[in-house]
């Protein structure tokens, strides 16, 4: 999925013959909707006229839909919509007469790039196609603009009349209810009391990580590998040695990972910040470091694997996760840290290159229990041993409240300072 302008694309809301809906995240994690017009309906002028035409005519109407960020000049012209005033992109293909239907039923017909459109669509009542430049005039809008567009107009401008005829062979129309990826699923996971003992808080840390991602191939539920009917009820302060016992993942990660590069704006522990040094977690090899309110307690271990639960639970908020080191086995070349990539969970993401030695993948769409939460997992690879190559994994997966993503992303910038990968 390649993103369009300032955002990051994470799924399809819907398809029609002439473009796609997105769901998008940009670059303050904010969810918007991206409607985008494609095939040969993005080379024809009438249809991109009614396309930047229609979103003008959205914005301007008492009770529309404004937008945020547009590119009608782009190969692909693009409007963006704030997620939390409704299905903005889905609006506007209907506002074109096209109805959306689910990606995964397949029933998408694109117009072709070569093909003709036949029956170019009529311009949207009450906006000229001419004469009055629209509010992006090609260039994206900040989002501040907006406020000052008008809302009160004589009366709302009517769909398309006539609708862009459909070309054949053409999708059914299906009455599509507004997907709303925040829905609860059918599974359900309720998060555990609070305990008294310190041991009782990972109880909390567990449910974080059994987390259903919507739209991401179905309601996903991940208890984690030793009982995949029921979640942990009491982690072990002195897991005892035995094999490391794997399952295989309920939603791994999207294959292969994305072109990417570590990302820069993702902030790091300063000397002003509350932190915690840990030094003495048996089986890490390396001084791990975290927020102040943190605590890391034994989870797993085995012959080459430890695991550790980090984070916070408590009334007023709960972060953190798992945190894996492993051996990989020389030569642990590409393929051996790809296969290991695969066995692991990642609420069915998309992996994105950070480097040539690690994986991650992150969202803020993340549902649990009727809450939105920010994900995020990493998979690296560095030289731990004496050996002077590369035959140690680490796995970072932990999910927080949508505003702790910062605490998250400097912990994994920590883990890359530290081991290098």
């Amino acid at each position: 999925m390649q993103p369009v302008g300032p955002y990051r694309f994470t799924e399809v809301l819907g398809v029609c013959q002439v473009g796609t809906a997105w769901w998008a995240i940009d670059g303050q994690d904010r969810l918007v909707t991206v409607a985008v017009l494609e095939g040969a309906a993005a080379a024809d002028q009438p249809w991109r006229e009614a396309f930047a035409n229609a979103a003008n005519a959205m914005a301007l109407t008492s009770g529309g839909q404004r937008y945020v960020n547009a590119d009608f000049a782009a190969a692909k012209p693009w409007v963006a919509y704030p997620s939390e005033e409704g299905m903005g992109a889905q609006r506007l293909f209907q506002t074109l007469g096209m109805d959306l239907h689910p990606a995964e039923s397949e029933t998408q017909v694109l117009i072709p790039e070569t093909g003709a459109v036949d029956g170019p669509p009529q311009p949207v009542s009450g906006v000229p196609t001419s004469g009055t430049p629209s509010p992006t005039s090609g260039a994206p809008l900040p989002w501040a603009m907006h406020a000052a567009v008008p809302h009160q107009v004589s009366s709302p401008p009517q769909q398309v009349s006539p609708a862009p005829q459909q070309v054949s062979p053409a999708p059914q129309p299906v009455s599509v209810p507004p997907h709303d990826p925040f829905a609860a699923p059918a599974r359900r996971i309720t998060p555990s009391e609070p305990r008294p003992r310190r041991t009782g808080l990972w109880i909390g840390i567990a449910a974080l990580v059994l987390v259903v991602i919507a739209g991401a191939g179905g309601a996903v539920a991940w208890f984690g590998p030793d009982d995949p009917g029921k979640p942990k009820t009491e982690a072990s302060t002195s897991p005892a040695l035995q094999p490391e016992q794997k399952s295989p993942p309920q939603s791994p990660g999207l294959e292969p990972p994305s072109a990417g590069d570590w990302p820069k704006e993702w902030p790091k522990f300063t000397p002003g910040d509350s932190v915690r040094t840990l030094s003495d977690l048996d089986g890490l090899g390396f001084a791990l470091k975290v927020p102040g309110e943190w605590d890391c307690t034994p989870a797993g271990r085995a012959q080459g694997f430890v695991k550790y639960n980090c984070g916070v639970s408590n009334d007023k908020q709960q972060i953190g996760g798992e945190l894996i080191v492993r051996e990989c086995a020389v030569p642990c070349d590409a393929q051996r840290q790809t296969a290991l990539r695969q066995e692991e969970e990642a609420w069915g993401l998309q992996w994105m290159r950070g480097g040539q030695f690690v994986s991650y993948a992150d969202s803020s769409k993340l549902q649990l229990d009727g809450e939105r939460r920010y994900g995020l997992v990493l998979v690296a690879y560095w030289r731990g041993g004496d050996s002077g190559q590369i035959d140690r994994q680490v796995v970072f997966r932990m999910t927080s409240p949508i505003d702790g993503a910062g605490r998250l992303r400097r912990v994994a910038n920590h883990l890359r300072d530290t081991l290098i990968f």
